[in-house]
């Protein structure tokens, strides 16, 4: 049965400072409003409809907000009530510049079509596209539900574009196609899980990019932290929020450029951090190197194979019954893993290890210093006393209401989790991460298990101490052959999770029964498609919970406890400083456990407790997990990365998580989760690292091979290929599987050789890149979004915008049919002109398929005409082994030139320290007859937002004035140093009067030899 919104007309008693035309009645802000940065509306009801969802609010408050020439905000929320938002310290607003800030006329005009009926579409002044669209679609504001619509159709003044594909992007985190497909929800609620397609996975980034049928684009940020549904009508016609709590804060980027776009975007949330260099090297991981002498027999394996190897990680497999902070004194001693890391730094390797958030419970005090101190601070997230908990306590000890802490279970057995909104959190996650460090000098952290993950769905207090134990790998299902993406297959949610935390197949679980009872409901009643709950709520089903202590330093009270696991007692005290402020009651959810709306968790409307923390479950400051759920990942992060930056001042933080939010590129690389050994799972990856450049977040990869399953020797090699070109590349997989090294075999051992070698070559660029915090990747359309062939492609992608990458993601194939847009390009293995695509006369120009031999031993890989690039050479052509090696080596410049014989690019260079003080930016440029040098002082900043879109972004160049050379300042690592350019190559120098034919292969007999200009070496001074 369909519902209908709630609808809300413009509070004619308080009239805004706007004209209203004569007919139609319309209100246009900001062209006739007095103000032009900012309007508040009152928007009464005066239809309260869907009484299953709670009541509606008779008052909401609208607030819009002009920030930039470019970007827009709309607020809605219960004017008497003060909703839940994502804190302002957890997720910095970044204000526009002061430049533009003195720009008066803004991109957008906002309509309001009819004031006695809710409804806004937000315009493109410049071009009259509709960019988000209300108009006639209501709007639903409960405390736990609320819903807004958008029409997805593009031009306001013409629809001829409906029935054309929507080209719209972004909406994570979840496994599927790059363009989203009509008739999908996106489900926001971060989650523990194997890699599965239309499933919610391990973060929440409620951001899209439209690309409209002009080919200008668009972007549009709901910002919320709480559960949420974003659906895709089947019609691809509208897109509907659906979401469980807090308020509306909605932000609209008008481009009109895909990249100009994610500037604004990342302008308003933060810029993606500048990596440490090693980070861009070959990382070698596997969950299994279960002693410290078989991580060392991995380097060997690695040098004796004449492998890059340029950072060793550890799993798991280090700590002391999976404690976190500890280290196995029998299978990892401390000393000899100290001596593993210096043995690695020596040779200019790295080391780094994994860290989970989650802290074994104990049973005494004194034995475990993270726990002991998280309970004397009380910085662990918690929960209530139930009355029925109360009544029932034999002690009479336990008081309805008071707080205890909330105990999960994961890798050590029962656990509890540092709450991040403590004043007292940072303190504290410093201190341990510095002993950890003093113990073993680590260069970066893994934080793993962090959206939280738990093996039991909510609060575990009641599972007795006898079954609190440490996971062993005996619990794991045995690596049966299965196809990977069979949902019936047997590895299937037993991959990650231990045996004897599953429920054998004919039982019946309180999940399962809570699942069916939800399904039945669901069946019942639907809200546009979506799923809520009937008003009858189940009984509350109570196991044996924690009694609190008197004493919490007590030993006798501990040790007459145990057995029960009791947890100590806290009563949480409001943060004075919290800011959702004091000036209206907060928003009381009285149905977090069973919210009226279902939101589609695990594609199988899943508890919101489905392997993680109780929603009911309380951090510092009365803040609920209902509402803060999705920001656990995100602030540990953050946690991490200030408390590197205290440790290690003058190093760049290099930290790796699992579960990330808007904003967490600032502070963390990203990889994509447990995928699997198949063709599909690495096709898929592409669509996630090109997601990920969209939300912001530049260090990305997938793990090379699969981590789940067994991997063959083929798929290891494309992997490998295509993994070359992430931006992060890390081969990692599971403890159950066979390892996957790239020296088990020969042929894959002599194709991964060849491909690092390849990209070390190219690290110069892909730094440059990352200086500049833009996309280091993209999707094939930001070439040309107006070409409808680029916009579903999700097998192809850029490096930057001048490398091409096509992969063979099947076995057994050797050629791969890639699309080229216009242009020249060239095989970046051997130089030559290998496809043109062109026209001659005023024929506009589309991209073309070509088929390009794609053996077994080669990517293909093409330079975009029109391009330079800098890349490490050797001047006795030796292979580059670490990421020290390329710093220390000459450059080799690539002049790829366009039909014009002319081509652009840049090199950045600096001491790679937190806060560059004389880094190098050398601009170059070609053109007939000329070719120039620029050298810029360029300085690395963390956060530069004097930017709309269009410029450069994080620099701060001073010209030096054009030189015939590049010059390098040296970069302060062991004295005076010599970086010169060996050779400058250029690509395409007689190719001027070819004759153009449309999409094709470039005959051998037509390519001429590229002209090599004279080699020089210029010392650095």
């Amino acid at each position: 049965m369909a519902a209908s919104t709630a609808d809300y007309r413009i509070l004619s008693s308080d009239p805004p400072p706007l004209h209203h035309d004569a007919a139609p009645p319309r209100v246009h802000w900001p062209l006739h409003s007095t103000d032009k940065t900012h309007l508040q509306l009152g928007l009464v009801r005066h239809a309260a409809l869907d009484p299953e969802f709670g009541p509606d609010p008779r008052l909401l408050d609208m607030t819009v907000h002009a920030q930039s020439r470019t970007r827009l905000c709309i607020e809605i929320e219960n004017a008497h009530r003060q909703p839940w938002k994502v804190p302002q310290s957890i997720v910095p607003r970044h204000p526009a510049s002061s430049k533009q800030a003195q720009k008066q006329a803004v991109d957008y005009t906002v309509v309001w079509e009819d004031p006695d009926s809710f409804g806004f579409t937000i315009l493109r002044t410049s071009s009259n596209e509709r960019l988000f669209d209300t108009s006639g679609l209501g709007l639903t504001m409960k405390d736990q539900y609320l819903e807004l619509s958008t029409r997805l159709t593009g031009d306001a003044a013409d629809d001829d574009d409906r029935g054309r594909p929507v080209n719209l992007y972004g909406l994570g985190e979840n496994m599927g196609p790059l363009r989203r497909e009509p008739g999908t929800t996106s489900t926001h609620w971060a989650r523990d899980s194997p890699c599965k397609p239309h499933r919610n996975l391990y973060g929440s980034h409620p951001f899209f990019l439209q690309i409209l049928p002009s080919g200008r684009a668009h972007g549009v940020l709901l910002l919320t932290s709480n559960g949420m549904d974003v659906v895709m009508a089947p019609e691809g016609d509208r897109l509907t929020y659906k979401i469980i709590g807090g308020a509306l804060e909605l932000y609209v980027f008008t481009g009109p450029t895909p990249q100009q776009v994610i500037q604004q975007y990342t302008q308003l949330i933060g810029r993606p951090c500048m990596v440490p260099y090693y980070s861009l090297g070959f990382h070698m991981c596997r969950w299994g190197y279960d002693t410290v002498d078989k991580a060392k027999a991995v380097v060997a394996e690695f040098k004796r194979h004449a492998l890059p190897l340029e950072a060793l990680w550890i799993d798991i497999d280090y700590m002391e019954d999976y404690k976190c902070f500890t280290f196995d004194q029998t299978r990892y001693p401390v000393k000899q893993l100290a001596a593993l890391a210096d043995e690695l730094h020596a040779n200019n390797q790295h080391l780094i290890m994994i860290l989970d958030p989650g802290i074994k419970l104990q049973y005494q005090m004194g034995l475990y210093e993270p726990y002991d101190e998280g309970v004397a601070r009380n910085l662990f997230i918690k929960r209530k006393i139930t009355a029925q908990e109360a009544a029932e306590d034999k002690t009479a000890k336990l008081r309805a209401g008071d707080l205890v802490d909330f105990v999960g279970k994961v890798w050590p057995g029962k656990t509890v989790f540092p709450d991040w909104f403590h004043p007292e959190a940072q303190e504290y996650w410093t201190k341990h991460i510095a002993a950890w460090l003093q113990q073993v000098p680590l260069d970066g952290i893994w934080i793993d298990m962090n959206e939280a993950a738990s093996f039991h769905d909510g609060d575990c207090s009641h599972i007795e101490s006898s079954d609190d134990r440490p996971v062993r790998l005996s619990d794991f299902a045995p690596a049966e052959p299965a196809d990977p993406l069979d949902e019936d297959s047997p590895k299937k949610g037993s991959l990650l999770q231990p045996q004897h935390l599953q429920q054998p197949q004919h039982a019946q679980s309180d999940s399962d029964a809570k699942k069916k009872r939800k399904h039945a409901q669901a069946h019942s009643t639907h809200s546009k498609g979506g799923h809520h709950h009937s008003d009858t709520q189940p009984k509350e089903e109570i196991a044996l919970r924690e009694h609190e202590y008197e004493d919490l330093h007590d030993p006798h009270a501990l040790e007459r406890n145990k057995d029960h696991g009791y947890l100590p007692s806290m009563r949480l005290k409001k943060d004075p400083t919290s800011e959702q402020g004091e000036s209206r009651p907060p928003v009381i959810y009285t149905r977090p456990n069973q919210p009226p709306y279902s939101i589609n968790n695990n594609n199988e409307y899943a508890e919101l407790e489905y392997r993680t923390l109780s929603v009911d479950a309380l951090h510092h400051g009365d803040i609920t997990e209902y509402d803060a759920h999705n920001l656990y990942g995100h602030m540990e992060g953050i946690a991490t990365y200030q408390a590197l930056r205290t440790i290690q001042p003058t190093k760049k933080p290099f930290i790796l998580s699992r579960s990330t939010f808007v904003g967490s590129g600032q502070y963390v690389a990203k990889w994509t989760g447990d995928n699997w050994s198949s063709e599909e799972d690495m096709r898929a990856s592409i669509a996630g690292l090109l997601n990920f450049q969209l939300f912001g977040i530049s260090m990305v990869g997938a793990d090379i091979g699969g981590f789940g399953d067994a991997a063959s020797e083929e798929l290891l090699i494309r992997w490998h290929q295509l993994g070359a070109f992430y931006p992060f590349m890390r081969n990692h997989n599971c403890i159950v599987n066979p390892p996957q090294e790239p020296y088990i075999s020969t042929t894959l051992t002599e194709v991964t050789r060849t491909c690092l070698h390849l990209r070390y070559r190219l690290l110069p660029h892909w730094y440059t890149l990352f200086y500049r915090a833009r996309m280091v990747c993209s999707p094939l359309w930001v070439l040309d979004p107006k070409d409808p062939e680029l916009l579903a492609i999700d097998d192809q992608f850029l490096v930057g915008e001048s490398l091409l990458v096509s992969p063979a993601l099947c076995l057994e194939q050797n050629v791969v049919e890639a699309r080229f847009p216009p242009g020249r390009w060239y095989d970046l293995h051997s130089g030559l002109l290998e496809v043109y695509v062109g026209s001659t006369g005023k024929e506009v120009v589309s991209s073309e398929v070509i088929e390009i031999d794609a053996p077994l031993s080669k990517i293909p890989v093409h330079v975009r005409g029109g391009n330079i690039l800098a890349l490490a050479s050797t001047r006795d052509n030796t292979a580059l082994e670490t990421t020290r090696q390329v710093r220390d080596a000459p450059l080799q410049i690539l002049v790829a030139l366009d039909e014009t014989e002319r081509a652009r690019g840049e090199c950045y260079h600096d001491d790679d320290s937190f806060e560059t003080a004389d880094g190098t930016l050398v601009k170059m440029e070609a053109r007939p007859g000329v070719f120039t040098l620029i050298a810029h002082a360029a300085r690395s900043t963390e956060h530069d937002h004097d930017d709309d879109g269009a410029g450069e972004v994080r620099t701060d160049e001073e010209e030096d004035g054009g030189v015939d050379y590049l010059q390098l300042p040296p970069v302060g690592h062991e004295g005076q140093r010599s970086t010169a350019i060996q050779s400058i190559s250029v690509w395409g120098l007689s190719l001027g009067a070819m004759v153009a034919r449309r999409g094709r292969r470039v005959s051998a007999d037509e390519v001429k030899s590229s002209a090599q200009l004279e080699s020089h070496q210029v010392r650095s001074t």
